[in-house]
């Protein structure tokens, strides 16, 4: 599980450096930014097991502008992504995204969710 989360960071990473496993820990908040979270996971044979995958984007910004370009980014990302590692094999699928209300005229949000399939390969 630890070589699962390690893949998120560096893949979200990737897209956005402004990227973070649940909370934005940085000093000073930066926009647009996002959070990650594995949040369910399911058993699918034996070694091999699926999680849901939730993204928030967050924009400081009267438009949703930013936050769709990074929603458009992270989908390209992991677009047919496969990747084979000696402890596992990871697909990933798009799932749906959906408009989170804030309250604020300004602070905009954004929920995503990507299904990983992982394979282990040494368990």
């Amino acid at each position: 599980m630890i070589e699962l989360y390690k893949l998120l960071y560096a893949e979200f990473k990737a897209v956005l450096d402004e990227s973070y496993n649940e909370v934005n820990t940085a000093p000073k908040v930066k926009y647009p930014y996002l959070t990650y979270s594995a949040t369910d996971s399911e058993s699918l044979d034996r070694r091999q097991e699926g999680y849901n995958v939730d993204v928030d984007i967050f924009d400081n910004n009267s438009s949703y502008a930013n936050i769709l370009t990074v929603e458009q980014a992270l989908k390209d990302h992991f677009d047919d992504y496969v990747l084979l590692e000696d402890e596992f094999l990871v697909r990933v699928e798009y799932l749906r995204s959906n408009k989170i209300p804030t309250g604020d005229d300004n602070i905009k949000r954004r929920n995503l969710q990507f299904y990983f399939k992982v394979d282990w390969r040494k368990q």
